[in-house]
């Protein structure tokens, strides 16, 4: 989101361009450097949910062609499980498009493409292509059917000139260069943005996740601050258990009255601060070994 627009790489606007086929089907077939059948329909802002007890997935785009599936993502959000994300998706993919009473060899050729604003593997690749090979045997034909890519969308220069790169480069940059299909994405993509209603609607939407994956982040950076504060107190308790030092129960306590008063900071700082220490011991009311 740029200067109150809505850019390719914003969800909203990506789902919405990816339902016109030819655009889609042109963008999936720079990405996999080879031509695909033609688009029976798309789905977008589709949630998956295999059972109702299940977590579901929502997918930016879900394609069918006559013969494949494909599933691409426009990935913002620098997460750590973007391995393990691949393969729910893959899991809930196969279960929706394989029914009751079919047979395994039913299942479709499937690739998921996640487009990303970031570096998924941080290995400085622009292309990270997943497959699953037998270790012992690299050319030992497996044929489970599916493909998993991952582009690296601030890794644009690293490719060769061509498409692909001219693609990443629209996607990291939004400037469209002399590349047709960029040029039509940002026609597209300045139409969308005219429509004021959807674009208010969308961007509202926007920053409502932004605004929950922010408090996400807080919350998880808060949590391993008590984990590390718990973990000290607890090993300054085990010190005093085997009876080293009352300065450890000292310690110990003060480390617990800081907890208790969520001031994480002042906890940090004590633990590897004597003098600031003994500032807060004294603040406390905390007796002190001579």
């Amino acid at each position: 989101m740029k200067d109150g627009m809505l850019e390719f790489s914003d969800w909203p606007m990506f789902d919405l361009l990816m339902t016109d086929k030819e655009l889609c089907r042109e963008v999936i077939e720079i990405i996999l450097d080879e031509s695909i059948a033609d688009i029976e329909y798309i789905v977008t802002e589709d949630d998956v949910r295999p059972t109702l007890t299940n977590h579901g997935v929502r997918l930016d785009a879900f394609v069918k062609t006559k013969n494949e599936i494909y599933d691409i993502e426009m990935q913002t959000t620098k997460r750590e499980d973007l391995g393990r994300r691949m393969r729910y998706y893959q899991g809930a993919l196969d279960t929706l498009t394989l029914r009751k009473g079919e047979g395994y060899e039913e299942l479709p050729p499937c690739i998921i493409i996640f487009i990303c604003m970031h570096d998924p593997f941080d290995e400085g690749l622009p292309v990270y292509t997943l497959d699953v090979n037998c270790l012992e045997k690299p050319s030992a034909r497996i044929g489970h059917g599916f493909l998993w890519k991952a582009l690296s969308a601030p890794a644009w220069d690293k490719l060769p000139e061509g498409r692909l790169q001219n693609l990443l480069h629209y996607v990291w940059t939004g400037e469209a260069g002399e590349d047709p299909l960029m040029g039509q994405l940002a026609v597209a993509v300045k139409k969308a943005n005219k429509n004021e209603n959807w674009r208010k609607e969308k961007m509202a939407l926007l920053t409502f996740e932004e605004d929950m994956e922010i408090q996400r982040r807080i919350a998880e950076k808060k949590g391993q601050e008590r984990g590390q504060i718990i973990g000290l107190q607890m090993g300054l308790e085990q010190g005093l258990a085997e009876g080293r030092a009352e300065a450890a129960s000292e310690v110990a306590s003060l480390m617990a009255l800081l907890l208790g008063a969520e001031r994480l900071d002042d906890a940090r700082r004590a633990a590897v601060d004597e003098s600031y220490r003994d500032e807060l011991m004294r603040e406390f009311g905390i007796s002190q070994a001579e």
